[in-house]
């Protein structure tokens, strides 16, 4: 699929950034490929990995040859970043991003991309708690989902090569109603960091030993060591959604709390029938 593309800008070289690319060059090895980004030690790691080709902190620099974009920054950067590209790309260039939250993207892209659209949003959702381009891997998108925008404003042959281009990567494409993208994000992703940073917050003020440390811990709290200025940015960018599912976590542990200050043991006992049979119907669905 990937030779198709004359050429391929990878503008943020993190994990993201740097596994995409690694994986583009297993499937293609003689794609070119030149990393974007803002220092040139992580550009340099990137390169001596295998994950792009040239390297340069310019990004109209970057991609004015490039026929796919691809932007890997932090959420943040995602829209200034963007129109960098619309002013300096190939006008038949397709550009996709990778960020974990959608409507303010997306509906910036409607704004300013021309018709039919080959901005594409996209969402894989794959990852991990370790960051960087010395932590990329072909394989992090291999068996993974990445959502993909599917809107009748954007150019079909576009969204065929960018959901090409992640089935090459090894994930299996999912289409994506960005308008409520966002809410469920929150409530599967976002609040999920949230409340694995609170409790190991909790633990650290209490001071547990590490021999006192279950797997329950362990497996609960291991998204926490997640690089702390993207989790920002994310909550920050999908606050709203955000804040109404943290008010809706409340409830329910106000609910336990209420059952266990009462000695309630049947109502302790159908919060975790309700609660398993909840994650039931989400994740075996």
């Amino acid at each position: 699929m990937t030779s198709r593309f004359e050429g391929v800008a990878i503008i943020g070289v993190g994990l993201l950034g740097a596994s995409l690319g690694l994986a583009l060059k297993k499937n293609d090895p003689s794609l070119s490929i030149t990393g974007v980004g803002r220092t040139l030690a992580s550009l340099e790691i990137a390169r001596r990995r295998g994950a792009v080709d040239q390297i340069t902190l310019d990004v109209r620099e970057g991609v004015a040859r490039s026929r796919l974009v691809v932007i890997a920054t932090p959420t943040s950067s995602v829209i200034p970043t963007l129109d960098l590209v619309l002013a300096a790309a190939p006008p038949d260039a397709v550009i996709l991003d990778v960020a974990s939250t959608k409507e303010a993207i997306c509906a910036h892209a409607q704004r300013v991309c021309g018709l039919p659209r080959r901005f594409v949003g996209c969402h894989p959702m794959a990852g991990s708690e370790l960051y960087g381009p010395e932590n990329g891997t072909a394989e992090l998108y291999s068996g993974s989902v990445c959502l993909v925008e599917k809107d009748a404003a954007l150019d079909r042959d576009a969204r065929e090569e960018v959901c090409a281009l992640w089935e090459s990567a090894g994930a299996r494409v999912a289409d994506m109603d960005v308008r409520i993208h966002d809410a469920i994000l929150a409530r599967t992703s976002h609040a999920p960091h949230v409340t694995a940073a609170a409790l190991a917050l909790v633990a650290g003020e209490y001071g547990v030993p590490a021999e006192m440390v279950g797997n329950g811990f362990r497996d609960t709290t291991r998204i926490a060591e997640s690089r702390a200025e993207l989790w920002r940015d994310i909550c920050l960018e999908n606050r709203w959604a955000l804040a109404e599912t943290l008010s809706s976590l409340q409830e329910w542990l106000h609910r336990f709390e209420a059952y266990l200050t009462a000695s309630d043991g049947p109502g302790l006992e159908q919060f975790f029938r309700d609660g398993a049979a909840a994650r039931a119907r989400v994740v075996k669905q």
